[in-house]
């Protein structure tokens, strides 16, 4: 109770004295001119993250204390710790504040120092010296790295070095006192020796196995969690992993090794040091396994490291952590991974380099250095705004530009090291040290330095992909407070900055607008080589919107479009898609046609820009776009069947063309992709394309058809010459023979002939009163094909004296009780119909069946009162529809017939084929005329 009262008692008299002067014990006549070694264990004076004092030596009242740690880490130290004491003078202590920073120091040839005093004496001495030195001395008792020789355990808060402890005789000591300097190799440093009387090492022994007893006695059998880990060859720090006690109470850990994943199957590591130093953790205490010696931390193998830094697992007992990608060297300087980090600049680090390092192996993280009231403040996250964006070029050998994120400090003078900016899943710590921002100033993050440009940058180590269309996501955090700033990239919004497979624009950000960066502002010295970026420079300039035209779009294979310009402006052009994507890009001065891609072809011109590479992976329906002629916004759409069936599937390219041709199609045969016609930011040749107006006999050109146009009337019984009319802007009417040599009732088709129509092409001029309006050529059983007609004329047609015919064989057709008379079959669905009759009256429906089928799969659309018709004589209608076969129906007049109705119109010029798959009819839209594909919807049998 006594030892308990007297340690209180001290511990109050300490923090009652100033923190840079004062010793731990009262002074007075309890010291002599001979040194005292105290040994203190399971005492604590201070708490708190502010390390004020960083010496080894205190003098107060002609008292000399020595630390075994800085003093304020001593403070902070509960686990084994001593300091020795004696009276002196001040000239005493200056000399041994000059022996300690020797330490520090590096010298080609280290300056002698020597001191000595009543029953002491000190010197400094290479490390490697000493080894040798001490070898030939005895050596009755030591501690070394928390080990007594003993086997004895000392535990400790901080992972760090304390002097070694070495009993020489029974009457004399050596103390040896570590460099903090991590250069050049452990034994070419620079140590301290120190030889004193010796104090009661049992007394020692003593008082560390009760408090060990207490500890263990009280403990908390939980984990630690790692806290900071480092691994790089190049740096002096090698390769560290630190793990923390979170908890104000000791724990006693239950593993007995340290276990690592290496692909996909676990490492384990143990031994007796491992287990000895692992048994108690002390509050907040640090364990730090390393394979360097100068750490003197836990001693692991190598292999333990390799993948630190690489999503590796580490695990002690139930406790288990993975890390995260980070590069632990970025430019020139190097950066632990911490949980719990502060500024870089602010953290007090116990070891010395010229290296630039943001960490602190074997402390707390949150330990800081005391600043000065003139400090500069820290970066606040929302101060950094992005201001320019570059993919970089570096994938060209030719150019290879370094990508980068440009950024403004919009705040006052702060100290970047305060920040992590976190990207693509990875952090990327602003700066190892001090980086002082000024109000206004401009700064990248860079992959690579730019030489001779004399910017605010630091080099970082992430990637870009080759081709970018947006500024990423990324988000700035405040290292302490854990405040962040986040920048979310627009998912809509694409810019366009790859131009002649380079990567030409950054995307710069002004007043929160993107946009390609313009020529105004840009690097002089890149602008010479087609570059417009502008690293380190904020661009406040205004970009000009700039109207275009859609000129040629090619649907597929190598898909592509032109827009075309006036030569003479120069700014941004946006267009958006159907789904909301908008693409800006940047238009040249004297440019009058780009090309737009998604990936590079000898089938494109040179001047091209890069698409994203799925554009399109869907079919485009329609752009937006500030058009050239009226110099407003306009749509254009774009039905995907339409487009294929006008491009020919994806043969040729297409033109737009004022509504209703929509778009015309190359005239011009590709040089390099055999088989299609397309001139990619070159001059277009259109062909020629001819529509039908609703006016009957009238149409719509895009060119004159008043030259070489052979024009005729009818069908594939007979057909007449005619010619056109001018009507005024293209438009045109035919002049008719009065009367037409044909029935009133039979369908008959236009025909147009020119030299610039890639094709002859035909009109359904007039249907007769029966119409084919859907059929049902592959079902599952192939016997119940069926044909669906209706009566849309104005009188009742008898269909006994029609005719059915596909591209093999005619029938005759007759009531289905007609050709047997006993049968009154169902649909499949339980439908039925008019059996015995073929008097189709206006507006109503028959069904064509074979003569063998039962059970059809019928669409909702048949009705109870619909004809159920087959053929009179023969077991298939023709000789058995298949997919993509005309059908006809034809009306006997005479010995001959006419033409009523056709699905295919194989009688004109524009013969149409659709296939379908098994289980899929065809249906005619309404009010259409069946001369298209879009003309007709699939619908598929149901079950």
């Amino acid at each position: 109770m006594q030892k308990k009262i007297l340690v209180f008692v001290l511990f109050l008299l300490c923090r009652c004295q100033n923190k840079e002067e004062s010793s731990f014990l009262p002074f007075g006549d309890g010291f002599t001119e001979t040194p005292r070694f105290e040994f203190q264990y399971g005492t604590i004076e201070e708490t708190g993250d502010v390390i004020e004092n960083t010496n080894y030596t205190s003098f107060d009242s002609n008292v000399l204390c020595i630390h075994s740690l800085p003093i304020s880490l001593y403070r902070r130290e509960l686990g084994g710790k001593f300091r020795i004491c004696w009276k002196t003078n001040e000239s005493v202590f200056q000399k041994w504040n000059e022996g300690f920073s020797l330490l520090e120091k590096d010298f080609l040839e280290y300056p002698n120092w020597n001191l000595s005093g009543k029953g002491w004496q000190a010197s400094t001495i290479e490390l490697g010296k000493w080894k040798k030195d001490s070898e030939k001395l005895e050596n009755l008792f030591s501690w070394d790295s928390q080990i007594w020789s003993s086997g004895l355990v000392t535990y400790q808060t901080l992972g760090l070095p304390h002097p070694t402890l070495i009993q020489r005789t029974k009457a004399v000591c050596e103390v040896v006192f570590p460099s903090q300097s991590f250069s050049g190799s452990e034994n070419k440093q620079r140590t301290l020796t120190f030889e004193l009387p010796c104090p009661d090492l049992g007394e020692i022994a003593e008082q560390i196995e009760t408090q060990n007893e207490k500890w263990l006695a009280e403990c908390d059998p939980a984990e630690p969690v790692v806290s900071e880990l480092f691994r790089h060859s190049e740096s002096s720090y090698q390769r560290f992993i630190e793990w923390e006690n979170p908890k104000d109470k000791v724990l006693c850990p239950r593993f007995s090794s340290i276990d690592w994943e290496n692909e996909g199957t676990w490492k384990s590591f143990q031994s007796d040091l491992f287990s000895k130093r692992t048994k108690l953790i002390l509050p907040r205490g640090i364990l730090l396994f390393s394979d360097e010696s100068k750490y003197h931390g836990i001693p692991i193998p190598k292999d333990f490291f390799l993948r630190l830094g690489t999503n590796v697992r580490v695990r002690l007992g139930d406790s288990e952590f993975r890390d995260s990608n980070f590069s632990f060297r970025q430019g020139n300087e190097f950066f632990t991974t911490q949980t719990h980090s502060v500024s870089c600049r602010n953290q007090f680090n116990f070891w010395k380099t010229e290296e630039i390092f943001c960490g602190n192996p074997g402390l707390p993280n949150s330990l800081e250095k005391k600043e000065n009231e003139d400090t500069i403040p820290g970066c606040k996250p929302d101060q950094i705004q992005i201001t320019e964006f570059y993919p970089g070029n570096h994938f060209d050998s030719e150019m290879p530009i370094p990508g980068y994120f440009e950024f403004q400090n919009t705040g006052r003078t702060c100290d970047g090291s305060s920040l992590n900016w976190f990207f693509d899943q990875s952090i990327y710590p602003l700066s190892a040290g001090e980086w002082v921002l000024p109000t206004g100033s401009i700064f990248l993050l860079t992959r690579k330095l730019w030489v001779g440009l004399e910017l605010l940058e630091k080099e970082k180590p992430f990637s870009l992909p080759k081709v970018s269309f947006q500024i990423p996501s990324f988000y700035f955090q405040d290292r302490k407070t854990k405040l962040k700033s986040e920048f979310v990239t627009s998912p809509y919004h694409f810019h366009l900055l790859r131009f002649q497979e380079k990567n030409r624009f950054s995307i710069q950000v002004n007043l929160r607008n993107e946009s390609p960066h313009p020529q105004v502002n840009s690097s002089h010295f890149l602008s010479s080589y087609g570059f417009q970026i502008s690293p380190g420079k904020i661009n406040e300039s205004l970009v000009n919107q700039i109207s275009t035209e859609l000129m040629e779009y090619h649907p597929g294979p190598s898909p592509f479009f032109d827009f075309g310009f006036s030569g003479r402006e120069e700014g941004v052009v946006t267009f958006e898609r159907e789904n909301g994507n908008r693409y800006s890009f940047w238009k040249p001065n004297g440019t009058e046609i780009l090309t737009f891609v998604t990936e590079p072809s000898g089938c494109f011109g040179e001047r091209n820009y890069r698409l994203p590479e799925d554009f399109f992976t869907h079919p485009i329906r329609s752009l937006r776009y500030q058009n050239l002629s009226s110099n407003a916004p306009i749509t254009l759409s774009l039905d995907p069947n339409f487009i294929r069936e006008k491009s020919m599937d994806g043969t040729r390219s297409l033109h737009p063309e004022p509504n209703p041709i929509f778009f015309s199609r190359s005239l011009v045969p590709s040089l390099n992709c055999a088989g299609t016609f397309r001139s990619p930011g070159q001059r277009k040749e259109r062909s020629l394309e001819v529509e039908r107006l609703p006016s009957a006999f009238t149409y719509l050109s895009n060119f004159s058809l008043e030259q070489d146009m052979e024009i005729l009337i009818g069908n594939g019984s007979e057909k007449v010459s005619s010619t056109l009319q001018p009507l005024g802007g293209n438009s045109y009417q035919l002049r008719l023979e009065s009367p037409l040599p044909h029935f009133p009732e039979e369908q008959i088709y236009s025909y147009f002939s020119h030299p610039k129509l890639i094709k002859t092409k035909s009109f359904l001029e007039r249907k007769g009163p029966i119409q084919i309006e859907a059929i049902y050529p592959n079902p599952h059983q192939s016997q119940n094909e069926w044909v669906y007609l209706c009566n849309r004329g104005n009188a009742p047609e008898d269909l006994s004296v029609y005719l059915v015919e596909d591209e093999g064989n005619t029938d005759e057709l007759v009531s289905y009780q007609t050709r047997f008379p006993s049968l009154s079959p169902l649909g499949s669905g339980g439908q039925s119909f008019q059996y015995n009759s073929t008097i189709l009256n206006p507006g109503g429906c028959a069904w064509i069946v074979d003569p063998d089928g039962k059970d059809w799969y019928l669409p909702i659309f048949q009705k109870g009162s619909d004809l159920l018709l087959t053929v009179r004589t023969t077991a298939t209608i023709g000789n058995g529809i298949s997919s993509g076969e005309s059908i006809q129906l034809r009306k006997k007049q005479g010995p001959k017939s006419i033409l009523i109705s056709s699905f295919g119109h194989k009688e004109s010029f524009s013969v149409l084929r659709i296939t379908v798959a098994t289980g899929e009819f065809l249906w005619l839209k309404s009010d259409s005329l069946g001369m298209s594909l879009s003309d007709f919807e699939i619908f598929r049998e149901e079950f």
